[in-house]
């Protein structure tokens, strides 16, 4: 009876492996396939970012609140 698992197991891994190849074979990942330009599109047109849309980059702020008593 345990023969029959492993060989039912092995068979199934050997599939599923089968199947992961043919996938990455077919199938194209378009994470890093188009070249990063910077825009952003609003409505149906790319532009620059311009106004609210710019990141901009975090600011320290420090506060010195020894002022303050609690």
């Amino acid at each position: 009876m345990a023969k029959s698992k492993k060989f039912i197991m092995i068979k199934e891994y050997k599939q599923m492996m089968y199947l992961e190849n043919l996938h990455k074979k077919n199938t194209i990942d378009l994470d890093k396939y188009f070249k990063y330009s910077g825009k952003i599109e609003v409505g149906k047109k790319f532009k620059e970012p311009k106004g609210d849309y710019v990141y901009k980059h975090r600011i320290i702020i420090n506060n010195d609140m020894s002022k303050y008593k609690f």
